[in-house]
């Protein structure tokens, strides 16, 4: 029998094992012993007249309360002879802690039916008479929740693939092989340990979660914090005002203590903490209140929680399965880190594409270092912007060590007449040589991607001391190449003496790694970094945030 992945769901969510249709007998024989006795075998009967009114992928309504259609509920109801499921007052009192808790997941408990749940149990608790297709449309809806909500804890409610077709990260594997059943958790009243069976591994997400928990404290207690009115004037050191201490109170919401918070004067405490401030919201770090401060300072309580909780959603579609080695490049930070057994062994700050020519999310393995690269120019950039500048001076490309090719053939420049093509006529080809006016520098990582998306060197260094850096076509511009080749290849000899004497070479060389690195390239706008326990937000350059959030409000 070919099992749904939607059942899957709920078996995972309960430890339970999957028995063949032959079992079905011996669980609905086990399934009487476990669960309390309804005394009514109309409560079955309309339990199963109800599953027969459920077509795949159809939404039908009971009492209200939306459910949408699959051959796994049925299947569940089967294995038990259609009996109820969560008769047992305990379970739903556990059933009911999980959907609301689910808010601290970044989830939205509404979509769990969890006002309706709250509403069957209490009447029960109050020994309110309930006739049977209520109780029998009740089962199915809290059956409907908990599928929904695991389901969504094990490969988020967004789907990624949706929002982003080259989305290529796996998900969350099923276990082919589960201990316990799902009425023996039943018996057992255990169904609140069984959520940590779908949490996400990752330890990003138990940080997430708890930031999220302390954010939201904060916006209980105080509700909506008023915001900063910039005074006209960057605010600095030595500065005295009420919009000083009213800026000293503010840091507080974000665990950057200072004791000026009574103070009216910009002191050096102050300054000190703005730093802080800066440095953990991705703004340029010189102690100074200017727009850009107030902006995220004034970034509402409200909207930080949402943050968190696209980030967490992020977490929940990938596999959690993290190799002890890899490279990634966070795009919403700026930086790439290689991690090796949990620990950053090394870090680099990274330039990525335009908010035109976005750096795509995606997973791939690096096989090779490339010195003294040449650059084939890529066809959109030769044709749009290349030749402009052609018409304009003939001698551009002689400027820039670049050499113009019709196939395989060099072609000189001068005899062609740029004023007869266009960028949808262009047939030619332009490739730079090595040298130190390259566009990739005098070093490229390659990893195979359907994007020609790579790591390289840049002769454009002064980029790098922007806090915002979307300035490249897509690929990922590094700020110290030669530092990131010796962490590649220094199991093969290449130190700093061995890459300045191979670039010295002026010849291109390809040296592969010993073994494939993976490489991530992701778009995390908050985390928490290692060892620092202080949470860092960025700005969501790419306007990716808002998709994911909308798509995480809209009701099911």
């Amino acid at each position: 029998m070919k099992i749904s992945p939607f059942l899957l769901l709920f078996f995972i969510l309960f430890n339970v094992t999957y028995l063949s249709a032959e079992s079905y007998s011996s669980i609905s024989k086990e399934g009487s012993e476990v669960l309390e006795s309804s005394n009514s075998s109309a409560v079955e009967d309309n339990i199963q007249q109800f599953l027969q009114r459920i077509d795949n992928l159809k939404t039908k309504k009971f009492s209200n309360q939306k459910i949408l259609g699959n051959s796994f509920i049925k299947a569940i109801y089967d294995s038990v002879k259609y009996s109820a499921l969560w008769e047992n007052k305990v379970n739903r009192a556990d059933l009911i802690t999980i959907l609301e808790n689910s808010y601290y997941e970044g989830l939205n408990p509404d979509d769990y039916h969890l006002k309706y749940i709250k509403s069957h149990h209490l009447k029960l608790e109050k020994g309110e008479r309930i006739n049977d297709k209520e109780l029998a449309k009740a089962d199915i809806i809290m059956t409907n929740a908990v599928l929904t909500f695991s389901h969504h804890m094990i490969q988020g409610k967004v789907n990624q693939s949706k929002l982003d077709p080259n989305w290529n990260y796996s998900k969350k594997a099923y276990p082919e092989r589960l201990e316990f059943r799902l009425l023996t958790h039943l018996k057992n009243e255990s169904l609140l340990s069984a959520v940590d069976n779908i949490r996400p591994k990752l330890d990003m997400y138990k940080k997430l979660k708890r930031w999220f928990a302390h954010y939201d404290s904060i916006y209980t207690q105080n509700g909506t914090v008023e915001k900063l009115v910039y005074p006209g004037k960057a605010l600095r050191l030595g500065d005295s005002s009420a919009v000083v201490g009213e800026l000293s109170q503010h840091l507080r919401n974000f665990v950057i203590g200072t004791d000026s918070v009574n103070s009216n004067v910009f002191d050096k405490q102050l300054e000190d903490a703005l730093k802080d401030f800066q440095k953990y919201n991705g703004l340029e770090v010189d102690g100074i209140a200017g727009t850009s401060t107030f902006d995220a300072i004034n970034i509402s309580l409200k909207d930080r929680l949402d943050i968190i909780r696209v980030n967490m959603e992020r977490c929940r579609w990938l596999n959690g399965d993290i190799p002890s080695e890899f490279l990634m490049v966070n795009i919403a930070d700026f930086h790439l880190y290689i991690f090796r057994n949990n620990e950053i062994s090394y870090q680099s700050k990274v330039v990525v594409g335009k908010l035109q020519n976005e750096t795509p999310v995606f997973t791939s393995k690096i096989k090779y270092v490339v010195f003294n690269p040449t650059w084939t120019v890529p066809y959109s950039i030769s044709s749009k912007e290349i030749l402009p500048k052609l018409k304009r001076d003939p001698k551009y490309l002689q400027s820039r060590n670049m050499t113009l090719l019709q196939g395989n053939k060099v072609i000189d420049p001068g005899t062609v007449d740029f004023n007869n093509y266009s960028a949808g006529n262009f047939p030619f080809t332009i490739r730079q040589e090595p040298g130190p006016k390259n566009a990739l520098g005098r070093i490229k990582f390659i990893f195979p991607n359907k994007f020609a998306v790579y790591l390289h060197d840049t002769p454009s260094k002064s980029y790098f001391n922007k806090s915002e850096r979307t300035f490249s076509h897509g690929c990922v511009r590094v700020q110290n190449p030669e530092l990131l080749a010796e962490q590649l290849l220094g199991d093969k000899g290449y130190d700093q003496s061995k890459i300045k004497s191979t670039l010295d070479a002026k010849t291109l060389k390809n040296v592969y790694l010993s073994k494939p690195m993976p490489i991530m390239l992701i778009y995390w706008t908050c985390y928490e970094a290692i060892n620092e326990q202080k949470m860092y937000f960025y700005k969501d350059v790419y306007g990716r945030d808002q998709a994911i959030l909308k798509e995480l409000n809209e009701a099911l």
